[in-house]
């Protein structure tokens, strides 16, 4: 593990990016959801990765530590408040509004500069610069704005950099919003469930016999799709979850599976 990476995991806190003092750790994933990344990451085998949200940059960190760096690796991290300079025409914050580029400090000083692009501004804007630009991606983390909306167009655009075979993978999927696109690109997309963090334990005998008659009854049209087919039933669980990319998207133009 790198030692920049090492070492912000055992203080809990990292340096400001001036180097001259150090904040406590926060709203980063866990150790144990940053080895499931490189455990993805080793699998995929990128060349070309992409996250939206840096923050101080542990999952960053994480990723590009399993990077099997060659010509053309490139790690592109998205974030509108990296550096301080705040937006007056954008209408949501990050946590504690700015990041003070601490993020971007601690991959260079890890030595991740030459590799990781960062663009500091909405995922909405940088997402669709990027796919318009023709750029093609092999894996992706999302976890920004944890609402439905921003987290199904971040995945919209990211599905259509995704080269086939490609892996996409959810930050904390058990946050309801983020579920809920998990549903729809489980349900209504070319993708399969790569690999999960933190599952839960296997569904009961009792508990499956119960979706089974639910999936069967008369009166199914009246329930929630949730109700008819849990989130265990079509492989959603856990805080992250990652999905693989199985072709390119070839609905017709009216398709609606619910969700």
């Amino acid at each position: 593990m790198n030692s920049i990476l090492s070492e912000i995991l055992e203080t809990g806190v990292t340096t400001t990016a001036s180097g001259n003092s150090t904040v406590k750790l926060h709203s980063s994933i866990s150790a144990s959801e940053g080895q499931f990344l490189q455990r993805l990451v080793r699998q995929v085998d990128p060349t070309v990765s992409l996250e939206v949200g840096l923050a101080y940059g542990i999952s960053a960190l994480f990723i590009c530590d399993a990077l099997n760096a060659r010509n053309g690796t490139q790690h592109i991290a998205i974030d509108p408040n990296q550096g301080g300079a705040i937006d007056p025409n954008q209408h949501y914050s990050s946590l504690g509004d700015s990041w003070g580029g601490i993020g971007i400090a601690n991959l260079r000083r890890a030595g991740y500069g030459d590799i990781v692009r960062l663009i500091e501004a909405p995922s909405y804007r940088a997402l669709a610069e990027l796919e318009g630009s023709g750029q093609r991606i092999d894996f992706a983390f999302i976890d920004g704005w944890h609402t439905f909306d921003f987290a199904l167009v971040d995945f919209f655009f990211i599905d259509r950099m995704l080269n086939v075979g490609g892996v996409v993978t959810f930050d904390d999927a058990s946050w309801p919003a983020i579920r809920k696109v998990c549903r729809f690109v489980k349900t209504n997309l070319a993708y399969s469930v790569f690999d999960v963090d933190g599952s839960d334990s296997e569904p009961s005998l009792k508990r499956r016999l119960s979706e089974r008659l639910l999936r069967r009854s008369p009166f199914r049209r009246f329930l929630r799709p949730e109700t008819i087919a849990p989130d265990s039933s079509v492989g959603l669980e856990g805080g992250c979850i990652a999905f693989r990319k199985q072709s390119e998207d070839s609905r017709i133009w009216n398709h609606f599976v619910d969700f």
